[in-house]
């Protein structure tokens, strides 16, 4: 999202990426939510070419007044950190509520009430964490390890390269993509570094001048039937 705007400026295979389940997932999901009675997303204007559905984050009318009186807490959001696609969803919700509360032991309890999630959920991530040192006890109630590092378990599982893969699978369906439309491109191309984020650059327009149905039948195998045949 941009800073300082209400509007959702990431498309669904970023998204895709930031929340570690697939695009189409993501697609369902985005539907589901702006169908809602009282939704927390608006789509303002779909069928936008390249450019994703656009959509407006909203306050749900339910919760206005409420909204109005509590105060936001500072902090960091994060996407889901790589290293979280190995050990989980539920892990990473855990990690992130000990990360909030900064440093501060915390019991399981609290951690069901700041997650979300059922006590059964918790306590599984909790163990997670602590089998690869990322939290442990103190006097019955749960810190971060801070010497441990996110990062190099990522790369220890192999979810670097496969996050890696994933931006470059995308890359290759919107490149495709633009040469079906036909739609050159002439931004300047920065390189693909994963550690700056999940926004993908767009893709350099196809050298080649191959028509759509060149492409329709070198991809899916068509090819054209003469009229009376």
């Amino acid at each position: 999202m941009k800073t300082g705007s209400r509007y959702v400026a990431f498309g669904t295979r970023s998204l895709s990426v930031a929340t570690g389940l697939d695009h189409t997932t993501v697609a369902a999901h985005l539907r589901a939510l702006r169908e809602e009675d009282d939704p927390l997303i608006d789509l303002i204007e779909n069928d936008r070419g390249l450019q994703g559905d656009l959509y407006q984050l909203r306050i749900p009318d339910q919760i206005t007044a409420r909204a109005g009186r509590v105060a936001w807490k500072a902090g960091k959001l994060h996407a889901l950190r790589s290293v979280f696609r190995e050990l989980g969803h539920p892990a990473a919700f855990v990690y992130e509520a000990l990360e909030h509360n900064k440093g501060r032991p915390v019991r399981s309890f609290d951690l069901v009430t700041r997650t979300g999630l059922s006590r059964t959920a918790v306590y599984e991530a909790l163990e997670t964490l602590a089998a690869w040192h990322l939290a442990e006890t103190r006097n019955g109630r749960w810190v971060l390890v801070a010497g441990t590092s996110l990062q190099q378990l990522a790369e220890q599982f192999g979810c670097a390269d496969t996050v890696r893969a994933l931006l470059n699978r995308h890359r290759d369906e919107r490149a495709r993509y633009r040469r079906a439309l036909k739609i050159v491109d002439q931004q300047h191309i920065p390189a693909l570094n994963t550690t700056d984020g999940y926004l993908w650059p767009p893709e350099p327009p196809p050298a080649d001048e191959e028509t759509l149905l060149e492409l329709l039948e070198r991809e899916l195998g068509a090819h054209p039937i003469p009229i009376g045949a």
